[in-house]
């Protein structure tokens, strides 16, 4: 079994200072920074004020739809896998993710009653399936969670999740608080809520899948 891998920094430390550990280089396209630029050549010809308003305004949309994506991850060296270095171990990360924000549906921020606090993933159908499938073929491997790149949360594979919820650890309230936000935020698809504060109680008969 594989030990559990904390990871001290918030997000907000992420997002405001860069604090957090980037992720190797080599990385998958980002859907939400995408959409823009593919439509760009269909568009009818505009007025200038128009497109240095809609340019202004793009990124801006793009910064509201941060990729999601779940790497498994193990602490042994293997071919073709990327180095992590943390400040307290390494992990060696798979360079696909096995889950992605196409496959989340909603993404809020929970506190079970020993007073841990988790973001509580939801998943579509389709992402439902991928989540059961991965859970009950890697036991024991490591899901590492990032947002843009940004390394949030490496919780470890416990046992199979069949529900489609998953329940990963944050260090804080405020920090789950702060995932569940910028994940679910103004300008995320639709059916991703972001939290209202506090934090909501996890249900006491679902203990976290990865921890």
């Amino acid at each position: 079994m594989y030990r559990v891998v904390s990871v001290a920094a918030s997000l907000l430390a992420v997002l405001t200072l860069g604090a957090c550990q980037q992720m190797p280089a080599q990385q998958t396209a980002q859907p939400g920074a995408m959409a823009p630029a593919a439509l760009a050549g269909q568009a009818p010809a505009q007025a200038p004020a128009q497109a240095q308003a809609q340019a202004q305004a793009a990124p801006r949309a793009a910064t509201q739809l941060p990729s999601v994506d779940f790497r498994l991850a193990q602490p042994e060296r293997a071919p073709e896998l990327q180095e992590l270095r943390m400040a307290n171990a390494t992990l060696w990360v798979a360079p696909q993710p096995v889950l992605s924000r196409g496959d989340l549906n909603t993404v809020v921020a929970v506190k079970a009653k020993d007073g841990k606090h988790y973001v509580r993933f939801g998943f579509t159908q389709a992402g439902a399936q991928k989540l059961a499938a991965v859970t009950q073929r890697f036991p024991g491997k490591v899901l590492v969670l990032t947002i843009n790149g940004n390394l949030v949360a490496t919780p470890r594979i416990a046992r199979p999740v069949t529900n489609g919820l998953l329940f990963v650890p944050m260090a804080s309230e405020q920090q789950a608080l702060n995932v569940a936000a910028v994940i679910g935020g103004a300008g995320a698809p639709t059916g991703l809520a972001a939290p209202a504060a506090p934090a909501a109680r996890a249900p006491a008969a679902r203990a976290p899948a990865a921890r």
